[in-house]
């Protein structure tokens, strides 16, 4: 090995780092799982230790990202837009302009075409910078499940097979044909519990853009012997 690339002796590591040890903590679930063990039997016991943390203020308060979606739903640019399209916000997020600014970004999902229209804003000039259409699916929002869960509530099928909806906890999914009518839709994948069960009982595909389920049913369980 060349001479430039060896670590000068003592340099490092500091002291007391010799040896760095990642504790594997593992997970909380709580409740815990009725139809699987318990996780924390496989894991190393790990030693913690409280630590003094002095928190910090960001800059990117409520305040601020209630006034960026005000401006947002304000601005001619985005209104021309959404003008007759049923759209919701669904997160105010920043956006690097530099290395030193940063800026709400403002994320609308228009149901209609399904795409995402992204507004930047200034707050301290009380500017819109920037307004682009995109395509892709974000997170799905806490409010946007709740919508998923009433869909899945007035349509039955489930509550009438003992399934009780209001444990339904979803994420986002896509469908890859493109020749499939729900190709680009807001699609979300529930799963319903109940929650001390690591096997969900049923399941729901909940198309958001259409308003409708694409598809539900029971999920069979395995018994123990």
């Amino acid at each position: 090995m060349s001479r430039q690339y060896q670590q000068p002796p003592g340099a490092l590591p500091p002291p007391g780092l010799l040896s760095a040890q990642i504790p594997n903590l593992g997970p909380v679930i709580d409740p815990p799982y009725s139809d699987v063990p318990d996780f924390s039997e496989y894991l190393a016991p790990a030693e913690t230790k409280a630590v003094e943390v002095e928190p910090l203020e960001s800059w990117f308060t409520t305040d601020i990202r209630q006034k960026a979606v005000d401006l947002a739903l304000e601005s001619d640019r985005v209104t021309r837009k959404l003008e007759g399209k049923r759209h919701q916000v669904l997160d105010v997020g920043t956006r690097s302009m530099d290395r030193e600014t940063e800026l709400p970004l403002v994320g609308i999902y228009n149901y209609t075409d399904d795409v995402v229209v992204e507004v930047t804003i200034d707050p301290m000039r009380r500017a819109v910078i920037e307004v682009a259409e995109k395509s892709y699916q974000p997170a799905l929002t806490e409010s946007e499940q709740k919508q998923a869960v009433e869909i899945v509530r007035d349509d039955g099928r489930l509550a009438a097979a003992g399934i009780d909806v209001s444990t339904g906890v979803g994420l986002i999914v896509e469908d890859e044909d493109a020749g499939s009518p729900r190709h680009g839709h807001r699609l979300v994948d529930l799963r319903f519990g109940p929650a001390d069960r690591y096997v969900p009982t049923a399941f729901a595909i909940v198309d958001l853009s259409a308003q409708e389920i694409a598809e539900a049913g029971l999920i069979a369980q395995e018994v123990a012997p």
